[in-house]
């Protein structure tokens, strides 16, 4: 009975490692729940938690070498909606972009906690991302500015897109209550606003893919021809067996991302038929943050895609700076101006105002 107990222990300890999921800590650690980031972190990158069985995801180069090498992403064969999930697919897909555009690292304790706001900020000019920063001198003061500017970095953006991480917040919370009182007020009038919006976004889109879905397979129709050419010009002598090898080499690359690009595209394709539902989700974050009023970095990332930054406008001692939100369920929106309604103005320092102004017009 100890002896199968044993065994059965043995066996709990070592589920973690058989899953590719390190529990952490030294290896004479006997407890089967100490996690550490790495654990988390694999976790959080499972798609079998979807529902989904992945197949093919490692590979042996042949029946002798038992040695398993990872394969390529778009040789794994995925079959969706197996089982029953344990993680919705939207938020598994939300966790997936965040993981991917949070690599910087997090800010010195001295210099305060990390902005809600950081990887969300992108540069309207060259489309990267503004990074956050503490003031050397006075370390209440927060800002974001361009990482592609090219006189703090090695960058080719000509403007620092300088702004203040508070009055970004007070922007973000002005629009989020225009929208919560035109929601209020006229909740017909914009979830019309919203239909044609989402209806004219997949019109464009799904336009965009199926011609960019036409171009790939017709491409990789192509390189099918040109590799049976290949192979008898070589086969024939008119092509020298290195020659050969390289050309078919550059071909064969071009079709494994040809092939991720159609798979791509077709995936796309099918996500634009669910894109109904966007509208309702939106609302329903809308009407979320009516009831709280406060806005939380869960919010943030429930509404809000990004936000593009401009470089100020203006001379002397008083600037204009435009900001364009795009949110995660509709993309930019535009919506009528009530009565009640302003643009934040704030003293950057003594004498200098700036008035930040939300894009009106797509």
């Amino acid at each position: 009975m100890k002896g199968g107990d044993t065994h059965r222990k043995n066996l709990q300890l070592n589920s973690c490692q058989a899953k590719d999921i390190n529990r952490g800590g030294k290896k004479t650690n006997n407890n089967p729940y100490k996690w550490n980031n790495s654990t988390i972190d694999k976790i959080l990158s499972k798609q079998e938690y979807c529902g989904d069985v992945i197949n093919f995801k490692t590979y042996s180069k042949s029946y002798k070498n038992r040695k398993r090498r990872d394969n390529p992403k778009e040789n794994w064969m995925i079959f969706k909606d197996v089982h029953e999930p344990i993680i919705d697919r939207d938020t598994f897909e939300q966790v997936q972009k965040l993981i991917q555009k949070t690599k910087r690292r997090a800010p010195k304790p001295e210099n305060g906690e990390k902005s809600m706001f950081a990887d969300l900020l992108y540069c309207a000019d060259c489309g990267n991302k503004l990074w956050y920063h503490t003031n050397s001198v006075n370390r209440e003061i927060h800002f974001f500015s361009c990482s592609n500017y090219k006189k703090d970095t090695r960058g080719s953006c000509d403007s620092r897109h300088y702004i203040r991480a508070d009055a970004v917040e007070e922007v973000v919370k002005m629009e989020l209550r225009r929208l919560a009182r035109f929601l209020q007020t006229n909740e017909e009038e914009f979830a019309d606003l919203l239909a044609r919006k989402t209806n004219a976004d997949m019109i464009a889109e799904q336009k965009r893919l199926e011609d960019e879905l036409n171009r790939s397979i017709f491409r990789n129709e192509s390189i099918t021809t040109i590799f049976s050419k290949l192979y008898e010009d070589n086969v024939s002598g008119k092509l020298s067996d290195e020659m050969f090898m390289e050309l078919s080499h550059k071909y064969e690359v071009e079709r494994f991302d040809l092939k991720s690009k159609i798979k791509d595209c077709r995936e796309r394709l099918v996500e634009l038929s669910k894109m109904k539902q966007n509208k309702d989700d939106f609302i329903k974050a809308i009407r979320k943050f009516m009831e709280m009023d406060v806005l939380t970095a869960p919010m943030l990332r429930e509404l809000i895609d990004h936000i593009d930054v401009y470089e100020k406008q203006g001379s002397n001692k008083v600037y204009t700076q435009e900001l364009v939100i795009y949110y995660r369920f509709v993309g930019f929106i535009s919506i009528p101006q009530l009565p009640e309604d302003e643009n934040f103005k704030a003293d950057t320092r003594l004498g200098v105002e700036v008035e930040y102004i939300p894009k009106k017009t797509a």
